[in-house]
């Protein structure tokens, strides 16, 4: 008799206005019980809604810890491990952006500790997904998989007061999909890999239904809720196969071989895998290309060499050393032999 696939996925999702101000009944409604809660942020967040969250708390006389965090690295991790050790809350609650929620997803995981997920922005699918970017000791972002969080929970309000830049990070993120689940199948179509078909729809479902989507308006409340729909969906792909790649492909190789040949970086991870979506599709002949461009000029998102801060003879040293990122995963990298001319080529035809 075949086994049943153990998935770990979050045990509830919550989106929505006010979800914030109404915290306390959330977590109880989901049957979660509490006596000492940890609530990890940064300076920011903790202005932005930190403060709010820690007075809930205390209204019911749940004792309430807070530490920062500084910088998504190895160094943070440890001292949330250590703190977690020693105060030995109940419940973790990570409260800010893709840095704050990597780490602390990362380290409640390694200290079992039941963990909610309360992004301030939608700039990556890491919300809900069992994946921590961690930067290791040369800057360099490392991909840790870890427990997904116990549940996430997006009040609208708060992601509204986001940098509009940040939102469409997350756009590019989210599209980038279509360029990975491309490749994932590819890969499968030569037998390389199996992947589970179901995640690879589900990864690029909330892709597909943002390039349908009739409202364009970034701040809208409706776009935001397709975008973190979506961002979602991303997340629960990544637990089905216990791994990135539903969500990363050729595109993140791009990324990642950024980030090594040329660290520190200034551009976000979404504006870095959006523009290198842009260049995989075409090479991918990715039937939703036209689509993307479209989507990308109606909402200004950044789509060029210029913005990531690198010439065309630097992309083309990027794209050469893209391959040498994780080997194992095969993508139209490794399926096209690319020459200096015919990457200059695809540079000119999509505009980059």
């Amino acid at each position: 008799m075949k086994k049943r696939l153990k998935i770990d996925l979050p045990e509830f999702v919550e989106i929505g206005d006010n979800k914030l101000k109404n915290l306390f009944k959330i977590l109880l409604f989901h049957k979660l019980k509490f006596k000492k809660v940890l609530l990890l942020g940064d300076s920011k967040t903790f202005l932005l809604g930190g403060e709010k969250i820690a007075s809930i708390f205390k209204k019911e006389k749940i004792k309430i810890l807070k530490h920062l965090i500084s910088n998504s690295d190895e160094e943070n991790v440890k001292n949330v491990k250590k703190f977690i050790k020693e105060e030995k809350p109940d419940l973790v609650i990570g409260f800010g952006g893709g840095k704050v929620l990597d780490v602390a997803k990362l380290a409640a995981g390694k200290c079992k500790t039941r963990f909610i997920s309360i992004p301030t922005i939608l700039s990556n699918d890491g919300i809900a997904s069992p994946v921590s970017v961690i930067k290791d000791k040369n800057n360099i972002p490392i991909s840790h998989i870890t427990k997904a969080p116990h549940g996430v929970i997006v009040d609208i309000n708060i992601i509204k007061k986001a940098p509009i830049r940040h939102i469409r990070a997350g756009v590019g993120d989210l599209i980038s999909n279509l360029s990975a689940v491309f490749d994932a199948r590819l890969a499968q179509s030569k037998g390389i890999e199996k992947i589970e078909p179901a995640a690879l729809t589900l990864a690029e479902a909330g892709s597909i239904s943002l390039l349908e989507f009739k409202n364009k308006s970034i701040k809208s409340n409706e776009f935001l809720l397709c975008l973190a729909h979506g961002l979602i969906k991303s997340g629960f792909a990544m637990c089905i196969v216990g791994s990135s790649r539903p969500a990363s492909g050729s595109e993140h190789k791009i990324s990642h071989s950024i980030d090594y040949l040329y660290s520190p970086r200034k551009t976000l991870h979404g504006e870095q895998v959006g523009i290198g979506t842009i260049f995989t599709m075409s090479l991918q002949e990715n039937e939703y290309l036209d689509k993307v461009k479209k989507l990308y000029a109606q909402i200004a998102f950044p789509h060029d060499l210029k913005h990531l801060g690198i010439t065309t003879d630097e992309f083309i040293e990027v794209i050469n050393n893209a391959k040498n990122i994780r080997p194992e995963r095969y993508t139209i990298l490794e399926n096209i032999k690319l020459t200096q001319k015919e990457i200059k080529k695809i540079i000119k035809k999509t505009k980059l």
